[in-house]
């Protein structure tokens, strides 16, 4: 099992309707493993509710990317609150391509959202 930091404290700060897409230059290369565990850490959120996506890909095309988990992020998720959830390959609907990245999905209303994401990754046969 190895972590790996998806996102360090961040505060994003968006329009309505504008979705946030974590920079390429910052997507985890995950290739070697297929078992995943999420750890979202939301400390701060002003505005309305946000969906925070975790998607995968087996190439840099945006339009393969597909949402693995999504997260509500709320004014009730805030620090110390964490969100963790699992990501197996035996089990998940999409489960881990090559690339893993973020995407907030903008609501209605301008919002501003502080948060960070760890992963903990697990390769067959480990």
């Amino acid at each position: 099992m190895h972590t790996f930091v998806l996102q360090e404290w961040t505060t994003i700060r968006g329009a309505s309707g504008i979705n946030v897409t974590q920079s390429e230059s910052e997507w985890l290369d995950l290739t070697q493993y297929e078992d995943l565990t999420l750890w979202i850490d939301c400390k701060e959120l002003t505005g309305t509710t946000v969906t925070l996506n975790i998607e995968t890909s087996p190439t840099k095309d945006d339009s393969l990317f597909a949402a693995m988990y999504a997260a509500t992020l709320t004014t009730t998720l805030i620090s110390p609150s964490t969100a963790a959830a699992k990501i197996l390959m035996s089990s998940a609907t999409v489960p881990v391509a090559r690339y893993v990245r973020w995407k907030l999905v903008a609501p209605a209303a301008a919002y501003d959202a502080t948060f960070r994401i760890f992963i903990a990754a697990n390769a067959p046969g480990a």
